[in-house]
């Protein structure tokens, strides 16, 4: 019986290294979410589930609202619990001429582990687009994440994974098309976040044969914990593999930062 599962369904906390990688904070206009800005929830609903880490982007990631203001609520709340809230710079094309000194900013603010975009209420772009590589090589040069909500097409996708070998590009949403192609590029990785159909994150790792590309998220605090963790938890799968996607995969891109030797983990890394 897998103790991941048991814990789970007894309603206790993790005891493996649990690390969601698709979160957002703060206010969302086109939603009622009284707690939204309420530290001690989040951190609160996180001890439950055993939840060691966030990586937390703003909410309406890029399309509403002054980006500065919406990345300050995030860093602000990480400089509260800075070992267990890791912000995402979020970025938008709808002010690309700013990309590049937010970015910098965000990084001089404290631990970041990358950028956030989304394709949202915004003008068309790729990985490709001209305004977005400036952005790219100052990620790449600090070993961050670039996650957006789709990759676009595979061919620009292709281009960027060679073009920035030390930049891992992750999708923020479930798609095995990105899982295929990790198999052939160590910097890409999926996020399992929003993977609706049942078993899929099980029958992934099946069709896959490895369980090393994808990362646990949930959409948390807009949405709870659960959204992520369900899928792994109630999976028919080997334990290391569930430990792989909970927490183990985030935490070997983690290893690639500057800043890693100074976290503090709830929970023995070994």
């Amino acid at each position: 019986m897998s103790a991941i599962y048991e814990a789970v369904v007894q309603g206790r906390p993790l005891e493996v290294i649990f690390i969601d990688v698709h979160g957002h904070f703060g206010p969302w206009p086109e939603t009622v979410i009284p707690y939204a800005m309420d530290y001690g929830r989040i951190i609160a609903e996180m001890d439950r589930y055993g939840c060691d880490m966030v990586w937390m982007s703003t909410s309406n990631p890029g399309y509403s609202d002054d980006i500065r203001t919406k990345n300050d609520y995030v860093f602000d709340f990480a400089e509260r619990y800075p070992d267990r809230i890791i912000p995402y710079c979020s970025l938008s094309a709808n002010t690309p001429e700013r990309n590049v000194q937010e970015l910098k900013r965000c990084i001089s603010r404290g631990r970041c582990i990358g950028v956030k975009m989304h394709v949202y209420r915004q003008p068309g772009y790729s990985v490709r687009s001209a305004f977005m590589q400036p952005m790219l090589e100052v990620l790449a040069e600090h070993r961050l994440v670039y996650m957006n909500h789709s990759l676009g097409s595979r061919e620009d996708l292709e281009w960027a994974l060679q073009q920035y070998p030390d930049l891992v590009f992750m999708a923020g949403h479930f798609d095995p098309a990105v899982n295929d192609l990790a198999l052939r590029h160590a910097n890409l990785r999926d996020c399992t976040c929003a993977a609706l159909h049942y078993a899929a994150v099980e029958a992934e790792v099946k069709r896959l044969g490895r369980s090393d590309t994808m990362l646990v998220g949930s959409d948390f605090s807009l949405l709870q914990l659960g959204f992520g963790i369900g899928m792994v938890a109630y999976a028919d799968l080997p334990e290391q593999d569930k430990k792989n996607i909970l927490g183990l995969n985030a935490l070997r891109l983690l290893q690639r930062t500057r800043w890693f030797g100074e976290v503090k983990w709830l929970k023995p890394l070994a």
